[in-house]
């Protein structure tokens, strides 16, 4: 079972700063999960939510923003918005899993993986498009594919687009997922599992599946 540090330590630092992606190195992370948005200039930058208003007093709009704008917003913990090559210049060899969050993201994430031939990425989206899209130029990046609501067509979706496998909300994993999952060789991610007696029964249960967390240091043993 791999322990996949959610937005880098989102429950010991700031989700998605650099201050999380510290901790969960620091924790010993086997993969490092975060998230990716476009600019107006259509730069990506390490950010959840639509706008800055959940990790910052300074609410903008990140779409409606240039890079260059949004290096004036602070952080809750005084940090800057990272781009996503800072995140990977910062993460190193560390294996992460770049959640895209907008369409047409593609041309701009395949330029910065090419600026960062050392890095270790997998590629996950709800945006099942552009995951069709990296896996025809990028066929060795793994790929899952995410879905809201839909527990079982996420396998059929992420085997009719050959994705390496899928991720999940906790509370819709269920038996004939993972044995569909298993039946089409993909792996499973389970987000987000913060209490080490959840994951222990998930693990029983689904012992394949890999855990994506906000507390690794509850999970991972030094």
């Amino acid at each position: 079972m791999k322990i996949i540090g959610h937005r880098g330590a989102a429950g010991l630092a700031l989700e998605n700063s650099r201050s999380s992606f510290l901790a969960a190195i620091k924790q010993g992370v086997d993969m490092i999960e975060f998230d990716v948005r476009l600019t107006a200039d259509d730069h990506l930058v390490v950010i959840h939510d639509k706008g800055t208003g959940r990790v910052s007093e300074d609410k903008r709009t990140v779409r409606e923003q240039t890079l260059a704008e949004l290096r004036h917003v602070s952080l809750s913990n005084g940090e800057e918005v990272l781009t996503l090559d800072e995140a990977l210049d910062l993460i190193g060899n560390t294996p992460v899993i770049i959640e895209v969050k907008d369409k047409q993201s593609v041309d701009e994430l395949l330029l910065v993986l090419e600026r960062h031939p050392k890095a270790v990425p997998s590629v996950a989206s709800f945006q099942h498009e552009e995951l069709r899209q990296i896996h025809r130029v990028l066929p060795d990046v793994p790929t899952y594919v995410l879905e809201h609501y839909a527990p079982v067509d996420i396998v059929r979706t992420a085997h009719a687009i050959h994705a390496t496998g899928i991720g999940l909300n906790k509370w819709l994993m269920n038996p004939l997922t993972y044995l569909l999952a298993r039946h089409y060789n993909l792996d499973v991610y389970l987000y987000t599992v913060n209490g080490p007696r959840l994951g222990r029964l998930l693990h029983v249960l689904y012992p394949t599946v890999n855990l994506c967390t906000n507390q690794p240091e509850r999970f991972v043993k030094h």
